[in-house]
């Protein structure tokens, strides 16, 4: 494999014939190979594959590495990065698992075909990645919502494999088509954090993925999503969850028997159809709720905010005032009465604005 991703690097032996004082010179390569991938994995990854070219012993050392760290600033040189990317990926050693993989983008000049580049990297790790996937494109590098020729392009569709022994998974594209997987599961995945895609199917898909396919799913971080009006979230491992500015969010429910700690930032601004946010979290300890309205004529929209754990200890309501056309906002806490005097004290200050508040509480 090319330096410049274009082709295949012959392995050469410069270690002077492999005689008895080319051995003396060359005490690096008599290394336990425990040592040696010590040595690779202080290196930037495209030089560790570069060492290739030393000698027979060191031909296929980099293709044990327990971290593959792809990042366009570590190879400057390097022309063509997606074909780099993609070389490394087919030439890693087939006994062995890819414990972590991690895809930094970060120049325009190295994005070329960011889809077919994700794509794939995607499908080439999916079923050997047994720790990390990390897949990040940064704003600068490459950003598809700025591409409005044709929107339904087919370049611009990443249809995501399951990663069925991942543990983490982290994607940030600006404005790619992202389709969940439509079979398959990621058996292992603790951690799931999607940033700047946008979807198709007003959600469903994320939807059905974190509910279906996620069965071990402990933190799962939405930020500046497009195309989900409801996300329906069935996860009773998840513990965290934190969706950000999924601004045309319509209807959010949570059925998470753990959930600890729940954030909603800037998720309900644009949209003029009713939200609402329903939710079934027992034993959740603290709700961040903080949103910022989209500017519009429209009035009569409800606000609702249901099913509050009776385990709750913060509850932090940021700004909501700024809806100034809502009509109704209506909390149903099932916490005990002190507190919900407390809480309601606070609302009906910050929010007397309200023609209407509804309050449900129940005794413990």
């Amino acid at each position: 494999m090319a330096l410049d991703g274009s082709g295949d690097v012959p392995a050469r032996d410069v270690s002077g014939g492999g005689d008895e004082e080319s051995r003396h010179h060359d005490r690096i390569s008599y290394l336990p190979d425990s040592l040696l991938l010590q040595i690779l994995m202080l290196l930037p990854l495209v030089e560790a594959v570069r060492t290739c070219v030393l000698s027979r012993r060191w031909r296929v050392a980099w293709t044990r590495l327990p971290r593959l760290a792809f990042d366009d600033d570590a190879a400057p040189r390097v022309s063509r990065f997606g074909n780099l990317v993609d070389g490394v990926l087919r030439g890693y050693a087939d006994d062995v698992d890819m414990p972590d993989v991690l895809i930094s983008v970060r120049r325009l000049s190295s994005a070329g075909d960011a889809v077919r580049l994700a794509t794939s990297a995607a499908r080439l790790a999916a079923g050997r990645v047994t720790a990390r996937f990390y897949l990040y494109l940064s704003y600068a590098a490459v950003n598809l919502y700025n591409d409005v020729e044709d929107e339904n392009a087919a370049a611009t569709t990443l249809q995501l494999p399951c990663f069925p022994r991942a543990t983490e998974f982290a994607l940030t594209f600006m404005g790619v088509d992202l389709r969940m997987p439509n079979a398959g599961t990621f058996a292992k995945l603790t951690k799931m954090f999607i940033r700047g895609v946008r979807f198709t199917d007003d959600g469903e898909g994320i939807s059905t993925a974190v509910s279906r396919r996620c069965p071990c799913l402990e933190v799962l971080l939405l930020h500046r999503v497009r195309g989900v009006k409801m996300l329906a979230l069935l996860a009773q491992s998840l513990l965290f969850l934190r969706v950000s500015l999924v601004m045309q969010l319509q209807r959010l429910q949570v059925v998470a028997g753990s959930l600890r700690e729940m954030q909603v930032h800037r998720c309900f601004s644009r949209t003029t159809a009713p939200t609402s946010m329903l939710l079934y979290v027992p034993v959740l300890e603290e709700l961040h709720w903080e949103d910022y309205p989209y500017p519009h004529d429209d009035a009569g929209i409800n606000i609702s905010l249901c099913g509050l754990s009776s385990c709750l200890q913060k509850l932090v309501i940021v700004d909501l005032q700024h809806f100034h056309r809502a009509d109704t906002l209506r909390l149903e806490i099932p916490i005990a009465l002190d507190y919900v005097t407390f809480v309601d004290s606070y609302l009906n200050v910050v929010l007397a604005k309200y023609r209407e508040i509804k309050m449900q509480t129940m005794q413990s």
